[in-house]
């Protein structure tokens, strides 16, 4: 049977793609407002993924939030990154998600330390992306990575992340990345966000080669001086400038940002199989999002 990565079998299984809202665990013990917010967006989105101490940021770790989605009939897809595990932890811990009924995962090498709340914390170094491919194949095989038999095997539906570039030489050596992806079961591959169509485009021909669905990251733009700084950033896709016009010209910044990632996602919901919509903290205004996006 097909899940819901591979297919739209969630509440809206007569939409062209399938939408998942990424939102952040608490910092902190209390589930209350990461379940608000979940709830707010039930029957309006086909999953929640749970990210893993995202941008390095010291968070809850996702299982407990995913097992309280599913006790409330939430579809949650749960990351996990390799930055914070060696091969020994990351495959215990895929098998205590597996044990609780957690089966759609999404694989992340993660953030670099530097970058977070705490700094000073060392990578394990352990795992690269494709042994945590590896990993999770074998696992599904019921073996674990050393090809010891397993007490009971996993079957998750895996899905895996690409991060995107402003050259079009490493976005092109990125999609042919896909095809090994295809050799260790992943079904869905994530973009990084861009508002840049040109550049998702590049992933589409390996996509359909592969049988890989292929799911875009929308990101939420609250500002110009937010637009001015990824487009200062080196090495990620810039905002088109067409969209830097349009927050300019907006009377209320905020809202504007609202309407341009509404629009986008109209323009390209007919060419992707799946969109993420990453809130960075504006996650109560994700129901507003929806209702612009007819969801």
């Amino acid at each position: 049977m097909e899940s819901a990565n591979q297919r739209n079998t969630g509440p809206n299984a007569d939409s062209p793609y399938y939408l998942t809202a990424e939102i952040d665990p608490p910092k902190g013990t209390s589930l209350d407002g990461f379940l608000s917010t979940a709830l707010s967006l039930r029957g309006r989105v086909d999953a929640i993924r749970v990210t893993d101490s995202e941008h390095a940021i010291m968070r809850m770790a996702p299982v407990a939030p995913c097992l309280a989605l599913k006790d409330r009939g939430i579809e949650p897809v749960m990351v996990i990154n390799g930055r914070d595990r060696n091969r020994i932890s990351f495959q215990a811990d895929l098998l205590s998600a597996s044990t609780l009924g957690i089966k759609n995962i999404v694989i992340k090498e993660g953030h670099d330390p530097a970058e977070g709340d705490q700094p000073v914390a060392r990578t394990s170094g352990d795992l690269d992306f494709l042994t945590m491919l590896k990993c999770v194949a074998a696992l599904n095989n019921g073996k674990d990575l050393a090809g010891e038999p397993l007490d009971g095997g996993t079957s998750f539906t895996v899905g895996a992340t690409l991060e995107l570039f402003d050259d079009a030489t490493r976005n092109r050596e990125q999609a042919e990345f896909i095809r090994q992806m295809a050799d260790y079961g992943v079904s869905s591959v994530t973009l990084g966000p861009t508002y840049d169509i040109n550049i998702i485009e590049q992933y589409l021909p390996v996509a359909e080669q592969t049988g890989i669905k292929l799911h875009i990251s929308v990101m939420f733009l609250k500002s110009i001086t937010m637009i001015r700084y990824l487009n200062n950033l080196k090495g990620v896709p810039s905002v088109p400038q067409e969209f830097l016009k349009k927050m300019m010209q907006a009377p209320v910044k905020q809202d504007a940002g609202m309407t341009i990632g509404a629009d986008f996602v109209k323009e390209v919901s007919g060419v992707v199989d799946g969109i993420v919509l990453l809130a960075l903290g504006w996650r109560d205004r994700l129901p507003e999002f929806l209702t612009l996006i007819g969801r």
